[in-house]
């Protein structure tokens, strides 16, 4: 179990001290500033419940952090310095984690309350540079983000002329959300209904987001408090600067003038040591193009951004972008990665049987398809991997030479769960050169086993129910 402060009080009050030396010395700040500041390194040493943490052996082949680190979460909150950091660069999510665990929720449960956070992004970074400033295990690692964008500007940007498409780009760029959306508005983007503008409004912690630019502020303000040999000067300042408080939920409490994208990247390099900083494109948008997600890629590019992987659903959104060259800090790099998702592994079966999948792709689904139970209604479950399914999808695998990796839903994945799928992409690398885009730290787990299973099946269980989400079905042919 993690242990809550040690020394609380003595850590209080030496910051407490520090802040009010440096206060008297602030005349310029407001009031409002100098009150936030206080507040929180004053009042945030006690939540209702204390985070868990499970050991698990460490994942060593991880493609990208699937959310942003969202599994994570649980050890953001047991840890002091970070969870002050996300009360004071988001109180709007600090408010509402703490009403849910205050209301009973248990650490494990908030969890998709951090999908693609910045705060949360940054702390997953962080963790994973300490000890260690080498390269992550696989060299397209990176930090994934759903994307929102406006479906108006989408369906006029390809008839546009390129005058018209710069100043589109720019509105594009700057009104972009990062987030998940909760599945009502997944299922409406499906049926047509651009949910951008809902999506704005959706509150961060309910599967909103916030902006490109202000998610890299926030991204390098984190890393910044969290790296600083004093934080106090660094916060009085930040509490200094404007922030939105009306408007879209993805715009409340975000900084009115962000760091530039370009000096938030520098920060990350510098603080953990890598040489670019690489996201997973995920386009939720469905009203986006081939072409359109090929000059974004471009367009954020130019920040500074490397965009490891173009993922998606459906082929069609993603076919061709591997072939659009990357300038990223005056270096010339390949094309992003081609990937398309899957919810099960009978899903890519299906597809590979119909030719609907390319020879060669990249395909990820979810590895808990790959995982059985002794029992689904045990209150001490004990899972065990589907060997004969496993070594059937290889010989799909070597049959149509695709790139196969894993993820899952953390919010539903206990230690035992993610052990054995971490363990199953080192047994065979040959299968699973993808490896596990394992969505938290890479050797701790929030969710103990027990109760019932909870295998990173998440809401793709209930698609599996009404068939949409198909399990392998074993075809007993050899090689």
């Amino acid at each position: 179990m993690w242990s809550w402060i040690t020394g609380a009080e003595e850590v209080t009050q030496a910051l407490s001290a520090r802040l009010t030396a440096i206060v008297k010395e602030a005349e310029h700040l407001s009031e409002e500033a100098i009150g936030l500041a206080l507040r929180v390194w004053d009042q945030l040493d006690a939540l209702p419940v204390v985070p868990s943490a499970f050991k698990i052996p460490p994942i060593e082949r991880q493609l990208y952090a699937h959310g942003a680190f969202m599994g994570a979460a649980p050890a953001l909150l047991g840890d002091e310095q970070w969870r002050r950091i996300l009360a004071f660069l988001m109180p709007d999510v600090y408010a509402d984690v703490t009403a849910a665990l205050e209301g009973g929720k248990r650490p494990e449960d908030v969890i998709t309350m951090f999908e693609n956070n910045p705060v949360m992004a940054a702390f997953g970074c962080w963790r994973s540079a300490q000890g260690s400033r080498s390269e992550w295990a696989l060299d397209q690692v990176g930090i994934e983000w759903d994307l929102f964008i406006d479906g108006d500007l989408a369906v006029a940007y390809d008839e546009a002329t390129p005058e018209e498409q710069a100043v589109m780009m720019e509105g594009l760029m700057s009104s972009a959300v990062i987030a998940h959306a909760a599945a009502l508005d997944t299922l409406q983007e499906n049926l047509g209904f651009c949910q951008h503008a809902d999506v704005r409004r959706t509150r961060k912690s309910r599967l909103g987001g916030v902006e490109i630019y202000a998610w890299l502020d926030l991204f390098a303000r984190a890393l910044r408090l969290a790296s600083a040999d004093d934080p106090a000067p660094l916060l009085l300042q930040m509490a200094a600067a404007e922030r939105h408080h009306e408007g879209d939920a993805c715009l409340v409490d975000t900084f009115l003038h962000p760091i530039a994208p370009r000096e938030a990247i520098q920060t990350f390099r510098e603080v953990t040591g890598r040489k670019r900083f690489s996201v997973v494109l995920d386009m939720k948008s469905l009203r986006s193009t081939p072409l359109l997600f090929s000059d974004l890629i471009r367009a954020l590019n130019a920040l500074d951004v490397h965009v490891a992987a173009a993922c998606s659903f459906a082929l069609d959104e993603i076919e061709g972008l591997s072939q659009v060259e990357q300038v990223v800090a005056g270096e010339t790099l390949p094309g992003p990665r081609e990937v398309l998702f899957f919810h099960y592994a009978g899903d890519l079966q299906r597809a590979c049987d119909t030719a609907t999948v390319p020879a060669g792709m990249s395909v990820l689904f979810n590895g808990a398809s790959l995982l059985g139970v002794d029992s689904w209604f045990s209150k001490d479950p004990k899972y065990h991997l589907l060997d004969k399914v496993i070594a059937d999808l290889a010989r799909y695998q070597r049959r149509h030479g695709l790139q196969i990796g894993l993820y899952v839903q953390e919010g539903d994945c206990d230690s035992a769960a993610v052990g054995l799928l971490g363990q199953l992409v080192l047994d065979h690398p040959e299968t699973f050169t993808l490896g596990f885009a394992w969505g938290g730290l890479r050797g701790e787990v929030a969710i103990a086993p027990g109760d019932e299973p909870r295998m990173g099946h998440g809401s793709q269980l209930a698609l599996a129910f009404i068939g949409k989400a198909r399990a392998w079905s074993l075809s007993g042919d050899e090689e």
